[in-house]
Formats: structure tokens, C-alpha cells, sequence
């Protein structure tokens, strides 16, 4: 009797841990394509209406407003907006699928200086259709007018599974 109740708890055990197990990254990124929207917002207001939601950019002189739009088979699943009007970083994910985008963004500082701020971001994951985060960037101090500032996708919160490389996408706040 005792061997066969360590029997099930043994099976239980293992199934538990093996239901439990998830993958770092969800998405083959070989089905990811990306799809870009640049704004010069010493002329807008500008509006977008691609990806996951209408979005509307400030003026803003000297700023680069940036959409990037994540697909997943031609379906958005994500969405990462840069609004150089005070700095603010939006992170959606648009699909119930057990996965989201995680993003880190980086800018030089005075002489040379690389600035990471914080990261990575991603939306929370909820049962909404569409979830959402707001970052306001660089939070203690306001990014230079101007400054380019990158942006660095990623399919896995520790930054080993990357979507795109450094240097491939930025705005100018």
C-alpha cells in the first residue's frame, strides 16, 4: 500500500512539473515580420492607424516618433510605439497566446556615455485582448533633445532569444 501511494504522488509530481514547464520564447521568429512607421513630429500632430490600435504622436521639434508593428504569420501580436513628446515607450501585446515581445531601448549620454534604461518592457499579460504598458523613459532626468534613441526586440525576458538587432530601429526624442 505504501509503495503504491509513493507510486502517485510520484506520477502526480512529475505531471505537475511537466504541465508546468513553459519554453523561453513561443514565437519561430523566422514567422515574424515587422512592419515600421516613422514620424518627423516637428509636423504632426500624426496619426497611424496600422497595427493594434490608432496612434496619435505629438509635436514635438527635433523628435522621430516610432511605430513598429510585430506579426506573427501576417497577424500582429505585438506592438512598441516611441513618442519623443516626454519620452514615453508603449509595449502592447495583442494576443492571448501565452507569449509577448519584451523590449530594451538604449541611448548615448554627454561624452559617450551609453545609457540602458532599465528593461526589458513588455505588456502584462491578462486576459484582455489588448494589454498595454506605458514607460515613461529616462524618468529622472529627460533624454537631450534630439538624442538617437535604439530599440532592441526580444522573444524571452532575459534577452537570449533576440527579435532584432541593436541599432536596426530608433527614434530621436
Amino acid at each position: 500500500m505504501r509503495a503504491r501511494a509513493m507510486l502517485i504522488s510520484l506520477g502526480i509530481a512529475v505531471a505537475f512539473t511537466g504541465f508546468s514547464a513553459t519554453t523561453a520564447s513561443a514565437y519561430d521568429n523566422s514567422n515574424l515580420s515587422i512592419s515600421r512607421s516613422e514620424y518627423d513630429t516637428d509636423y504632426c500632430l500624426c496619426h497611424d492607424y496600422s497595427g493594434l490600435d490608432y496612434t496619435g504622436f505629438k509635436h514635438d521639434a527635433g523628435g522621430e516618433a516610432l511605430k513598429l508593428v510585430v506579426k506573427n504569420n501576417g497577424t500582429a501580436v505585438a506592438q512598441v510605439e516611441f513618442h519623443p513628446w516626454d519620452e514615453i515607450l508603449y509595449v502592447y501585446d495583442g494576443k492571448n497566446d501565452g507569449d509577448t515581445i519584451y523590449v530594451r531601448a538604449m541611448w548615448w549620454e554627454g561624452s559617450g556615455f551609453v545609457r540602458e534604461d532599465g528593461g526589458p518592457y513588455w505588456a502584462p499579460g491578462t486576459s484582455k485582448e489588448l494589454d498595454m504598458n506605458k514607460i515613461q523613459m529616462d524618468s529622472d532626468d529627460d533624454i537631450d533633445e534630439g538624442t538617437v534613441v535604439y530599440f532592441r526586440l526580444y522573444d524571452d525576458k532575459d534577452g537570449n532569444d533576440p527579435i532584432t538587432d541593436w541599432y536596426q530601429y530608433n527614434g530621436h526624442a
